[in-house]
């Protein structure tokens, strides 16, 4: 499923991409758009920029246990967004496309991306989305949901098609 968020102008809707933003976690599917954003920059000037928010991830220790070591944690986070902006840096290669990186620390990691954006004059973000597919849920995770819903980049999310029955449709009249 390919969603595009992208405000219309008035008169004729071309949109020349200069640079793509795509935002990665290392999953399969950030791969994927990783591939995606790649093509779409080679088809415009030819320039990304990978972002990969480097989260750390703390838990209050049991009662008398040690507390935990911060720095480690931070360096654990940030050496996996690092690596995760490698693998779009040598996508982005292969396609013959230059690519920028960042990898902001933070806990949540959609405002870092829409800022990251904006302030690098992206006109497209590309990222996956692991969201549900259930019809009484959102349909996209949640980092996905606020890029969408708080970016003035226009926002392209992939996502793999899960299993799932057809719907059944009634007879029309």
């Amino acid at each position: 499923m390919v969603i595009l968020n992208a405000f219309h102008l008035p008169g004729p809707s071309i949109m020349f991409i200069e640079r793509v933003c795509v935002a990665t976690d290392g999953s399969d599917i950030a791969v994927q758009a990783a591939q995606m954003g790649a093509l779409l920059a080679r088809a415009g000037a030819g320039r990304m920029v990978a972002v990969s928010v480097a989260q750390p991830h703390f838990s209050m220790p049991d009662s008398g246990a040690a507390v935990p070591d911060t720095r480690a944690e931070f360096l654990r986070a940030h050496e996996a967004a690092r690596a995760h902006v490698e693998t779009v840096r040598r996508i982005a290669d292969a396609a013959g496309v230059s690519c920028e990186w960042a990898t902001p620390l933070s806990s949540v990691p959609g405002p870092e991306i829409v800022r990251i954006a904006e302030e690098q004059g992206c006109d497209l973000i590309v990222m996956g989305t692991h969201g549900p597919n259930d019809a009484n849920r959102l349909f996209a995770g949640s980092v996905a949901q606020y890029v969408l819903a708080n970016s003035t980049v226009p926002v392209l999310l992939l996502r793999v098609p899960r299993e799932a029955s057809r719907p059944e449709f009634g007879e029309f009249p």
